[in-house]
């Protein structure tokens, strides 16, 4: 069986789609197969211009057979009185993106419900469910699998991938997004060494941010990858 590997560009939202897309294809000729794209779905405070240019670039990925998911709902963290000590530790740690970290039941109920609002608004007219829900830099609570997962999504958290039947894999994902200049060149050895290794689904997570700065070590790890005999898999073909 040929091993698989997860190429995800997350943070695609209204606010930066001119300067990602040119991105996006030019990562897609590298790596041979169109990716998983990570949505961050509300427009608020968009012209209505920048609204309907974003829907058109999302039609146009679609065609080129780009894969979307569902990348929480703002990308930033509300006030919420039903926030944990621990949650509150997670946004301070992500400069307050980490929207559904230590969240209340309740709470993460209405945010997710929110963010699947505001997905059904872009694609309004169109029968179209996300592949999967990420939730922002990975920080939860321990309701949210559960919720994702009655909507018959995909869950991704930091180290697994549950489909919604259920199925889990052990998925370590190399990230270059909210860490010191410092540790990069450890980012990029850490993703090396797993996109080599036996584990059967490990992901190279991508941001806006690591370009141009990060371009070359993005592009290395990706031909680390199929010089390594792995393939690009959709979350929707787990």
């Amino acid at each position: 069986m040929a091993k698989k590997f997860l190429l995800c560009f997350h943070d695609f939202s209204v606010w930066n789609y001119p300067k990602v897309m040119p991105i996006l294809k030019s990562l897609k000729d590298l790596a041979g197969r169109p990716f998983s794209v990570l949505v961050i779905p509300s427009t608020e405070g968009a012209s209505e211009g920048a609204v309907k240019g974003f829907r058109t670039a999302l039609t146009e990925l679609r065609a080129e057979g780009f894969e979307l998911a569902l990348h929480g709902f703002k990308h930033k963290a509300e006030f919420s009185q039903g926030r944990s000590y621990m949650g509150l530790i997670g946004m301070n740690m992500t400069g307050g993106e980490a929207e559904f970290a230590g969240l209340s039941e309740f709470e993460s109920s209405r945010l997710l419900q929110a963010g699947l609002a505001a997905w059904k608004e872009l694609f309004a007219g169109e029968n179209v469910a996300p592949a999967a829900f990420i939730p922002p830099t990975w920080y939860s609570n321990k309701f949210l699998p559960r919720q994702v997962r009655a909507e018959k999504m995909l869950y991704e958290d930091r180290f697994f991938l549950t489909t919604a039947a259920g199925r889990r894999y052990i998925s370590p994902v190399a990230s270059f997004a909210g860490i010191p200049a410092a540790t990069e060149g450890l980012a990029l050895a850490f993703g090396k060494v797993i996109l080599r290794s036996p584990v059967k689904v490990p992901r190279l997570a991508l941001h806006p941010v690591d370009f141009p700065h990060l371009e070359t070590a993005a592009r290395d790890l990706i031909r680390v990858a199929l010089n390594n005999k792995r393939k690009i898999v959709h979350y929707s073909e787990l």
